[in-house]
């Protein structure tokens, strides 16, 4: 009878298993019942920290682009600045060398100042310490250079003025050198200004190579200047000692020289002294 009722019911075993598998799903279904509060929980505490460490990030992306804008805005100004002193002291507005001898005689005690503005004022210290805090390494190896060309300039200023009317060939040969620091100066502020551009349209720019020749003796001076094909590797920036005015001791001219730097570069190629 046992044999006939497994017969009349075949299906039994799938009958059973149905039932084991509806117990095992009961048994899960507790199982995440009771766990859920602490997934929940888990859940909420990742959540959080994905928050905190995303506002986290959000923050410093912020605080560095408002330093960013800072940066740029203290450079914008700089180079303004720039550009207007290469006006300021532009040479060409200066007096020519029989100018600064016409002159000489209503000098104030303490001298004529060779340029348009005082390059040991408190002012202008302050102005290069901006150059040298926000400017990029070309724009500051450019704006060097041109002092260095003016220092060039005041020099052979005074190689003229000293030579005038009592050496006609030493004074014919500094106003040789003289015209060619015009054209160094102009070559070097165009250059700068260039460059300044470039960096303000968010254009990548690198400066030529440049070959300078300074007078010996007098420490990072430039009388000329040379941009040539190729990248200026080199961007140490040059400072030159510089003549700030024509004093007068007497009857006697004499020549103030501020040496900033006692050293000889030794880039430079010497030309002929005074």
């Amino acid at each position: 009878m046992i044999a006939q009722s497994f017969q009349r019911q075949p299906n039994l075993g799938k009958v059973t298993a149905t039932l084991r598998t509806h117990e095992d799903r009961g048994i899960m279904v507790d199982f995440f019942s009771d766990a859920l509060p602490y997934i929940s929980q888990a859940a909420t505490l990742a959540i959080a920290a994905a928050a905190v460490a995303f506002s986290h990030r959000a923050s410093k992306e912020v605080g560095q682009r408002e330093l960013s804008t800072k940066m740029w805005e203290k450079r914008t100004d700089t180079y303004t600045e720039i550009l207007r002193a290469l006006q300021e002291l532009d040479p060409t507005r200066r007096p020519t060398p029989e100018g600064f001898i016409a002159q000489f005689d209503q000098a104030p005690p303490e001298g004529m100042e060779l340029l348009a503005r005082d390059l040991e004022s408190e002012e202008w210290k302050q102005f290069t310490a901006r150059v040298d805090s926000f400017a990029s390494d070309e724009v500051r190896y450019l704006f060097y250079l041109w002092l260095a060309s003016l220092s060039g300039w005041c020099w052979l200023i005074m190689k003229c003025v000293i030579h005038h009317g009592s050496d006609a060939a030493k004074y014919s040969e500094a106003n040789d050198e003289l015209q060619r620091s015009y054209k160094a100066i102009h070559a070097v502020s165009l250059e700068l200004t260039e460059q300044i551009r470039a960096e303000l349209s968010f254009k990548q720019r690198f400066v030529r190579k440049v070959e300078v020749t300074g007078p010996e003796k007098y420490f990072g001076a430039v009388i000329d200047v040379q941009f040539t094909r190729g990248k200026q590797v080199d961007l140490e920036p040059l400072h030159a000692a510089r003549l700030t005015s024509i004093a007068r001791q007497s009857t006697e001219t004499r020549v103030q020289m501020v040496d900033r730097t006692p050293r000889t570069d030794a880039r430079f190629r010497p030309a002929s002294d005074a």
